[in-house]
């Protein structure tokens, strides 16, 4: 009976021994378990410290910062507003010095007239040219007509030669570009009469009749008035150099173009040009254009300047007046 008792004693004791071992595991279980947690929420803290701390940082190195720059930035301008009167007397200074030099050069020597831009009359009147030279002027009558005329600007352009185009008056008007080229090349724009009249069959007044008409027509068209007419035919009596207030230009070659017509026969008639010459022919036939264009280049390689009617009186001297009729240059 004894022995049962202890057995049932020892099996009690084993019991409770393994009930606390439990236990005793289980406790050590959460103690762990809590000192972890303990353990993350203190590295936990820490960091928001330390974040918090750099936050802080950062701060007060960017509120140190831009105290530094507005001091220097206001030491900057105090120092630019405690200069700048000096900088001001300096600069009046200087500039009123500048002007005093400026003056005394001017004084010194005194700028060159400006140089304006031929216009008008002065369109057809070159000052450059060489007077020991040879001079011709080719003269064109009855035009414009802008198929031809167009023809022979365009070799006179090439060659810096001039002419001088006698213009119909009523022809003016369905012929204005032609007209605007030709004295924009500097050729002499000319009167022609308004219906190509001969002036001997006319009175007084329809003589001026004529000539004014056809000035008022060019007018337009180059803004500037005819400074030489040349009579239809080339007749004159007494009674229209009376009327006549301005130059008449006749001429002492023929180049007979209107008769012709023949290009080669024009050419030869202007084989024995000379200085000082005044050629005549017309800008209505396509032969007269046609002899033009090898007319010019030959008077070119020889020496010639191709001068308008204003510029040979110029250059040979020729002071024309109103009511005289001129043949030449000579």
């Amino acid at each position: 009976m004894r022995a049962v008792w202890r057995s049932i004693s020892i099996m009690n004791l084993r019991k409770d021994t393994k009930s606390k071992v439990i236990y005793d595991e289980g406790r050590s279980l959460r103690e762990r378990a809590s000192k972890s947690r303990q353990r993350r929420k203190k590295e936990l803290r820490s960091k928001v410290i330390l974040i918090n701390s750099g936050l802080a940082l950062i701060i007060i190195m960017v509120i140190l910062v831009w105290k530094v720059v507005s001091i220097n930035s206001q030491g900057g301008s105090d120092v630019n507003m405690a200069d700048a009167p000096k900088h001001k007397a300096e600069a009046e200074s200087d500039t009123s010095q500048n002007k005093k030099d400026k003056k005394q050069e001017e004084k010194a020597s005194p700028s060159p007239a400006p140089t304006e831009a031929p216009s008008g009359q002065d369109m057809w009147l070159r000052k450059d040219l060489d007077p020991d030279k040879p001079m011709v002027a080719l003269t064109f009558d009855d035009g414009p007509y802008a198929p031809v005329t167009e023809k022979i600007l365009k070799v006179l352009e090439k060659y810096n030669a001039r002419a001088t185009f006698f213009c119909v008056g009523n022809r003016i008007p369905s012929y204005t570009e032609v007209v605007k080229k030709a004295y924009s090349q500097g050729c002499q724009i000319a009167s022609h009469t308004y219906e190509h009249k001969v002036l001997n069959n006319l009175k007084k007044n329809q003589i001026n009749a004529q000539i004014k008409k056809t000035d008022r027509e060019l007018q337009k068209v180059v803004g500037c008035s005819t400074t030489a007419l040349r009579p239809p035919g080339g007749f004159v009596n007494d009674r229209v150099k009376k009327a006549v207030k301005i130059p008449m230009v006749c001429w002492n070659v023929d180049s007979e173009d209107w008769k012709s017509r023949n290009t080669k026969k024009v050419l030869g008639r202007c084989r024995t040009i000379e200085d000082g010459d005044i050629v005549l022919m017309h800008d209505l036939y396509p032969t007269t254009a046609k002899a033009v264009t090898a007319l010019v280049p030959q008077l070119h390689k020889k020496g010639f300047q191709m001068v308008t009617v204003d510029e040979l009186f110029y250059y040979k001297g020729i002071k024309a007046e109103g009511g005289t009729v001129y043949y030449s240059g000579k």
